[in-house]
């Protein structure tokens, strides 16, 4: 069975009905996914610690649960590592798990801790902390004994992995649960998981795809396999106009640096021709930055803003472009030109940044196609309301656009679909990660046509990839001494898998 680019969004309840459905009673088929799942989880906790553990504590509950999280315990270990195992409430208490528990591992060593003296593990530092105590079946409320485990839990000191959600999360619980540093939601993404009251207790967000026919939905997550499109060999008989003429306006003589990061994210991208339009003080640097791009100065007033003298030039050059992206470091006072230019736009157009207002939206109903970037304050700016997913599909299907709602777990959504991309994370923290993704946009919408995609998918890939890029960058490099732009580096090896 192949991977799936999409996974879909689904109460626990569903997902345990369709797995249950699929698997009908075949011991064998859960045993391999069992094992699927534990790898995948292992896999995930393994990138995120950067180095094989000592010592691994598991906190397991009777069912499969704990017995996924003591297989991906196993996968992580090395001869020589210590795993530790505490059940929250007795032994495991199915077959499944009874056989889970019986594997062992040449060179790695097991301890087994009664659930009553897991204060005394607060002393020690374990290199991952797995949460297997409850899974998706669990329904509230938590029994006293079970909210006290829990309460013991925050004393432990080590990278904390919750096994499919959080225990103490689920359809109809939102804490209190394990508090997680990672997440990893087992076969689609579970609904509790998006909840804001149950953010604090998630982390970060991964989900893994172990073969389950879920279907679809009009709310779902993206996995690696959307960049597929791009692992393809171009066609024999390409031409340079055939992979995207991208125009880029943007940037100011205060702000140059937001429109260099467009338009080199648009040349590493795979974006063939590149105009980019910017202050005719700044040009010169930049044709020498990036010559592969061409360049077309902008006169500005003594404030550094360009001006609507600029209109006609930047007209002129639109004629033949697959795409315009426009607002990047421009400033507020330059929004009557960047509200006059996306008037006259009837490509696809991208707005970020000095473009994400009422009055450029509204004059650019004239687009094929019109995408928005804004990350929390933007969103206000142009919705009037507080940020989530209801309201950015609400607003997307209002202006009839696609909206990139940016945050610690970004969102795509045309009005009628949702797409999550679980990827990336704090390393895009930084200033410019913004510039980078507008030019990605802009990028693959302009080559959409030659890559066969519909504009709401090829903004999802190039959402995607420079997740997945960022992912790259923090598995490389870490997340602390690196610069913005170094994410671009990992355009490419993350397309080889």
């Amino acid at each position: 069975m192949g991977a799936a680019s999409r996974l879909p969004v689904l109460s626990c309840a569903e997902a345990a009905a369709a797995e249950a459905a699929f698997l009908g009673g075949d011991a064998k088929l859960s045993w391999q996914l069992m094992n699927r799942a534990a790898r995948g989880v292992a896999d995930e906790a393994l990138a995120l610690l950067g180095r094989k553990p000592a010592r691994i504590l598991v906190l397991a509950g009777k069912g499969n649960n704990g017995a996924d999280a003591f297989l991906a315990a196993l996968h992580c270990a090395k001869p020589g590592t210590e795993i530790v195992a505490v059940f929250a409430e007795g032994g495991p208490a199915r077959a499944q798990a009874q056989r889970a528990w019986s594997v062992r591992k040449q060179g790695v060593r097991l301890g087994l801790v009664a659930a009553a003296n897991l204060g005394q593990l607060a002393a020690l530092e374990f290199d991952l902390i797995f949460d297997g105590i409850l899974g998706q079946g669990f329904r509230a409320p938590l029994s006293p004994e079970l909210r006290a485990f829990l309460r013991a839990t925050e004393a432990l000191r080590g990278l904390r992995v919750a096994v499919d959600l959080p225990s103490g999360l689920g359809d109809d619980a939102v804490g209190p649960a394990f508090r997680a540093d990672l997440t990893v939601s087992i076969g689609c993404l579970k609904r509790p998981l998006l909840s804001p009251k149950c953010a604090r207790f998630v982390g970060r967000l991964r989900v893994l795809d172990i073969g389950l026919p879920l279907g679809e939905t009009e709310e779902a997550c993206v996995t690696a396999e959307a960049l597929a499109p791009l692992r393809r060999p171009r066609r024999a008989r390409s031409d340079k106009r055939h992979h995207g003429r991208l125009l880029i306006v943007g940037g100011s003589e205060r702000m140059p640096g937001a429109v260099l990061m467009n338009t080199a994210a648009a040349l590493r991208s795979g974006a063939a021709l590149v105009t980019t339009c910017l202050p005719e003080s700044v040009r010169a640097k930049a044709a020498v930055a990036y010559p592969e791009a061409m360049w077309r100065g902008l006169s500005t007033g003594r404030d550094g803003v360009a001006g609507p003298a600029n209109l006609k030039e930047v007209r002129s050059l639109l004629a033949d472009k697959d795409a315009l992206l426009i607002g990047s470091g421009m400033g507020e006072k330059a929004v009557k030109l960047i509200g006059a230019i996306a008037a006259t736009a009837t490509t696809a157009l991208v707005l970020d940044a000095d473009a994400l207002r009422p009055s450029v939206v509204a004059a650019s109903r004239g687009a094929k196609v019109r995408v928005l970037l804004p990350h929390a304050g933007e969103f206000k700016r142009l919705s009037g309301r507080d940020a989530s997913v209801a309201a950015a599909r609400a607003y997307a299907h209002k202006t009839k656009s696609i909206v990139v709602l940016k945050g610690p777990l970004t969102c795509v959504t045309d009005g009628l679909r949702v797409i999550h991309i679980p990827f990336g994370g704090p390393v895009l923290a930084r200033g410019g990660s913004g510039d980078l993704l507008a030019g990605l946009v802009a990028s693959v919408l302009a080559r959409r046509h030659e890559l066969g995609l519909p504009a709401l998918d090829a903004v999802v890939l190039a959402t995607t990839w420079h997740a997945r890029a960022a992912d790259w960058l923090r598995e490389t490099q870490g997340e602390e001494a690196v610069r913005t732009t170094d994410l671009l580096a990992g355009l490419s090896p993350v397309l080889r898998g």
